[in-house]
């Protein structure tokens, strides 16, 4: 009983978890499509969804029985059925649309739309060159790393 409940409360953070996730990233995204370099996609995501199932147990119940050999009253045992609902974890394929930068754009402090040229967004140190359309904003020369060349190897 007490892996079952385990198992149950388990389940609850995980969907509680999820939710506050997704709430987190509807009002962190604030882009539409209409805001300048702002595309649009659709993403193919997995959706958690709890789903109720009846779980029956049975025990044996100590009870007190009247007519019994030499006594009046005696105490016995019956077996008693309980349910309870417990909820599964159950995954589903959904597809949502989402708004996102164009690439080789980004946006800042939540402005409306994708503002700044991901080259000039922030500044490359230590003699790196920025490059456009990559996944890493800077060219770093030999012996740094990191995004804007900021870290020594």
């Amino acid at each position: 009983m007490e892996r079952k409940m385990g198992i149950f409360l388990f389940s609850f953070y995980l969907i509680f978890i999820e939710e506050a996730h997704l709430f987190s990233y509807t009002f962190a995204s604030n882009l539409q499509p209409h805001m300048p370099n702002v595309c649009t996609e659709r993403e193919m995501k997995l959706v958690a969804q709890r789903q109720p199932c009846v779980q029956a147990f049975t025990r044996m119940v100590k009870v007190w029985k009247q007519g019994c050999a030499q006594q009046l009253w005696c105490m016995g045992y019956e077996r008693r059925t309980a349910y309870y609902t417990a909820y599964r974890q159950v995954y589903k394929q959904d597809y949502q649309t989402v708004h996102k930068c164009c690439p080789g754009w980004s946006q800042l402090n939540g402005e409306a739309g994708c503002l700044y040229p991901m080259c000039s967004y922030g500044v490359c140190f230590n003699g790196g060159q920025c490059q456009e359309g990559s996944n890493q904003l800077c060219d770093c020369p030999v012996g740094f790393n990191g995004p804007s060349c900021q870290y020594g190897k």
